[in-house]
């Protein structure tokens, strides 16, 4: 009988799978090796995942070929050795104990002298048992060297991404370094101009779609030439885009990595990491957005078009020192007062004290003529804008003014 063979290739990043012995040539070799020995066995097609982990079942190339055994195209896998095709001992039960015996395909292991052939009930062997979980073992440890790598490089200041957020590219010769990219960093600059402007994120999508400019994924697709399978090309600008891009550190030169982690090694599915437990590192790169410039922005972002377009100064500096959260005005028949949103609106804050408006325009006006020198008649935005980062209204009554440096 001839059997149709699919070579089965994989390699991943961890650091196990990096050796010269697991290299894709290597694998390749050793199996066209045992292939030209047995006159039986035919080569019909590669299937190759590189860069995909063991203990992931999720790749393109197995698909592919598992998709090829369905339709008959395939009725023999070959694999230089078990953790090639998989570092997790339930999956290859699934895969070796039922998939390919229910679809009659013969699996040979070259290095591990496994043959479904001649031993059918292999998976049920305690050898078999031991020689996965040993396997799987490897894949913990690999796993955990380069987390614990990739935590030493991220703390260093060295890039992990796989592209350069927008507005930067990587470094040629340096593929943990960044540089600024003249034409999308210009792009970046504008959004910020227009958040100052207290323009939304509404009216800036609108703004750059109408003026063609490609969003972040379609401008890494078909300018920068960077992309993957996954990525999902989008053809117009958001306001959650926007969003994104305002809130980025990475445009004043700080490198915030480590978002998001797996929340188990087995779980194929990534969470959010609380913004504490972010491994932050300053002044890692050139930045495009000034510092001051970029915390205005993160204020503005706090409020509503309404908001910012009034005649409230202050009201986007206010903030309660207990809990962290602005301040939102209230009229009455008498007068105008700021409060903490979250003592009033849902009581999860004991900052109980109201301060009238015209009262902490005089405090804070009062403390600017002393601070400056100078006989100022009124408050602009463009002086508490140069001058004041926050203002804190402590539950006391008393006024904390946070100055700019």
């Amino acid at each position: 009988m001839k059997w149709n063979v699919a070579v089965y290739l994989r390699v991943s990043k961890e650091v196990d799978d990096l050796c010269e012995t697991n290299s894709l040539d290597n694998q390749k070799l050793i199996i066209e090796n045992f292939v030209n020995n047995n006159r039986d066995l035919v080569i019909k097609d590669y299937y190759i995942d590189n860069g995909y982990s063991g203990t992931n079942m999720e790749r393109p190339a197995l698909e592919q070929m598992m998709g090829d055994i369905h339709n008959g195209k395939i009725n023999c896998v070959i694999v230089k050795d078990m953790s090639r095709f998989a570092r997790n001992y339930a999956w290859c039960q699934i895969y070796l104990g039922e998939r390919f015996p229910s679809n009659n395909v013969r699996f040979i292991s070259v290095n591990d002298n496994l043959d479904s052939l001649e031993n059918p009930n292999y998976t049920d062997k305690l050898e078999f048992v031991l020689l996965n979980l040993v396997y799987e073992h490897y894949a913990i440890e690999a796993s955990e060297k380069v987390t614990t790598i990739k935590r030493m490089q991220q703390k260093n200041g060295d890039y992990l991404g796989v592209s350069a957020p927008y507005g930067y590219i990587k470094d040629p010769n340096d593929g943990h370094k960044v540089l600024i990219d003249d034409y999308a960093s210009k792009i970046v600059k504008r959004i910020f101009d227009m958040s100052l402007e207290c323009k939304s994120r509404n009216e800036i999508a609108d703004i750059l779609n109408d003026e063609c400019v490609l969003p972040p994924s379609k401008y890494k697709a078909e300018i920068i030439k960077v992309t993957s399978l996954s990525t999902k090309i989008a053809e117009k600008w958001q306001p959650n885009m926007i969003r994104e891009i305002l809130k980025n550190e990475f445009y004043i030169g700080n490198m915030a990595q480590g978002k998001v982690r797996k929340p188990t090694r087995r779980l194929n599915k990534l969470v959010k990491v609380s913004k504490d437990d972010w491994i932050v590192v300053e002044n890692t790169h050139e930045a495009i957005i000034d510092k001051n410039d970029f915390e205005t922005v993160q204020r503005i972002l706090e409020y509503t078009p309404t908001m910012l377009n009034s005649n409230d100064i202050l009201l986007r500096y206010l903030k309660c020192p207990k809990c962290g959260s602005k301040f939102y005005k209230r009229k009455t028949k008498y007068n105008e007062y700021y409060y903490c949103n979250n003592y009033y609106r849902t009581k999860q804050c004991n900052n109980s004290n109201s301060i009238v408006k015209s009262i902490i325009e005089g405090i804070v006006l009062d403390d600017l003529k002393s601070r400056m020198n100078k006989d100022i008649k009124r408050l602009t935005n463009e002086t508490v804008e140069q001058n004041i980062n926050q203002i804190y209204v402590y539950d006391s009554g008393r006024v904390e003014i946070d100055y700019k440096k």
